[in-house]
């Protein structure tokens, strides 16, 4: 099985050193080979002495002398392929170790996490029965300085990692001067042999361009995750530099009695939607379920098939749909049971459509509106509407009546709801996934389950996924966690769902290895059964 680190710095193990350099003698016998055909031709000219022989001497002077450029040629090549494969054999050796230590402390680091979450229980319980806690305590440091030690080295076998890349790129980039230096020696036109001599070693140049495209694509794929990161950064600062400028100016104008007014109205707005949210209840208005199981009927299955969503791409396309169908007007949830051949429910996925209303007002219209994001946004855990809608439409269909694993997905708002649901002790031990684009979950992070595979496409200009607001902690950013992956584009439009479709179908054209179980498979040995809820708000 494939680390994370190891997946993440497969370019570096993408070189074959003891194959290059195999061949890359092989290549270098064939400039010796070379030298001695030249040897052969000169002698022959230079021992013979005849009309005939007086008659080729122009001709084999001149092609002992292509010989011999040739020579230069598949020499200089060899020996720079032969160079660049005895370095990178070491280089690999030491990343290979950087994994291993790597993920040696990153499963400790997770058991020593999983102790200090009992050891603090242990405190608790001990406390409250008046028992002493002194040697607890001390258990309770010496296993936090463990868990930081592990994170610690975790941390130095990716910088390890790094160099090795960098390393890597140093010794190609040696190879390939080389290479030209012994290409461009002794040319004396474009079209001196260039087939001929290209010919028989393009496999070599077909491997090292392989490799190159391979190391060029993932630093170019890191530079634009980095820009990505950074675009987002700022983006958070011009949020907090617009906010400082409004507060500012209502200093300005109104002075210490402004701020204080503004306070209290922002206040007491909040509240009101608070409130609003607990006291009302949401009113389910339609329900129905669909399946694509058999039929029997070849082209029916077929269309049947068309309707399953088969990847993260699929999903995008489900919950635009959902989107689509309510509206600003109601609310459409999706709870999809997979199912095998023998009907059993292998696993249930959760779909949560984005903000569709906009009003503060709205008392009547969907569910999925602005006060929904500021409630996520702001009270984070204070149960809103829409969360209760998701549980109502959970328990309806069944998921409450099956202990099979459940995934959570949507993007924008409907992505903020599945990181809040994911955490919800009612369902903290069945989760198994949760994805979602341009959503603001990163604050889920301390409090997501162990081992739930969170998927997150993030556009870099997309300011939606950075509204964390209130409940992001420090040890949100700081992520160790393999199964925890986010990707950072940096496309147009900014927050669009057709657009994340496409990021997720680039990044990542099969599900994640374990997120299998969550789509149905093509041809019917599992089929979805899809139950679909529609909800307004209540009062």
């Amino acid at each position: 099985m494939t680390s994370g680190l190891e997946g993440e710095f497969e370019d570096v193990f993408a070189g074959r050193p003891s194959e290059l350099e195999t061949r890359a003698r092989r290549l270098q016998s064939t400039a010796e080979a070379i030298e001695r055909a030249a040897d052969a031709l000169r002698d022959l000219v230079d021992a013979q002495r005849s009309e005939a022989t007086d008659a080729l001497e122009e001709s084999a002077t001149e092609a002992a002398a292509g010989l011999r450029r040739a020579r230069k040629r598949y020499g200089g090549t060899a020996t720079a392929l032969t160079t660049y494969a005895v370095e990178l054999g070491p280089i690999q050796s030491t990343a290979r170790a950087a994994v291993d230590d790597a993920d040696f402390h990153q499963a400790r680091s997770y058991r020593l996490q999983g102790d200090l979450d009992d050891l603090r229980n242990d405190i608790t319980l001990a406390e409250a029965e008046g028992a002493p806690t002194d040697a607890l305590y001390e258990e309770l440091w010496s296993t936090s300085d463990g868990a930081a030690y592990s994170a610690g080295r975790v941390e130095d076998a990716r910088r390890t990692l790094n160099q090795a890349r960098q390393d890597i790129w140093d010794a190609a980039n040696r190879a390939i001067d080389a290479i030209e230096t012994a290409v461009e020696h002794g040319a004396d036109s474009f079209g001196d042999n260039w087939n001929q001599f290209w010919d028989p070693i393009g496999d070599f140049f077909e491997m090292v361009g392989e490799w190159a495209s391979q190391v060029l694509a993932a630093v170019v794929e890191m530079l634009q995750e980095l820009l990505s990161a950074l675009i987002s950064a700022l983006v958070v600062i011009a949020i907090l530099l617009a906010a400082a400028l409004v507060i500012g100016l209502v200093f300005v104008i109104f002075g210490v009695v402004g701020l204080l007014v503004l306070g209290a109205f922002l206040a007491a707005a909040l509240l009101t939607l608070a409130i609003a949210e607990m006291v009302g209840s949401p009113q389910r208005i339609g329900s129905q379920t669909d399946d694509t199981a058999p039929t029997g009927d070849a082209e029916k299955d077929a269309a049947l098939d068309d309707l399953e969503a088969r990847d993260y791409q699929g999903l995008m396309v489900d919950l635009a749909q959902q989107d689509a169908n309510g509206l600003d007007a109601e609310t459409e949830i999706r709870v999809v049971a997979i199912r095998d051949a023998a009907g059993n429910v292998v696993s249930w996925r959760i779909q949560l459509p984005s903000t569709q209303n906009w009003s503060v007002t709205n008392t009547d219209g969907a569910l999925n509106d602005v006060r929904a994001d500021v409630m996520l946004s702001m009270f984070p855990g204070v149960p809103t509407q829409y969360e209760e809608a998701v549980w109502d439409a959970m328990t309806d269909a069944g998921v409450f009546e099956s202990d099979a694993p459940i995934m959570f997905t949507g993007w924008s708002l409907g992505g903020m709801m599945a990181g809040e649901l994911a955490t919800n002790p009612r369902v903290a031990d069945r989760v198994e996934s949760v994805f979602t684009a341009g959503s603001a979950i990163d604050k889920h992070y301390s409090d997501m389950p162990p081992d739930v595979r969170v998927t997150q496409i993030n556009n870099g200009i997309d300011p939606v996924h950075t509204l964390e607001l209130l409940g992001l902690d420090p040890v949100d950013y700081v992520r160790f966690d393999e199964d925890w992956q986010t990707y950072r584009p940096l496309t147009t439009p900014m927050h669009d769902a057709t657009m994340y479709g496409a990021e997720a179908e680039r990044y990542l054209p099969e599900p994640r290895p374990g997120d299998e179980i969550f789509f149905a498979s093509e041809g019917g040995s599992s089929y979805e059964e899809v139950h679909t809820y529609t909800y307004t708000r209540g009062s």
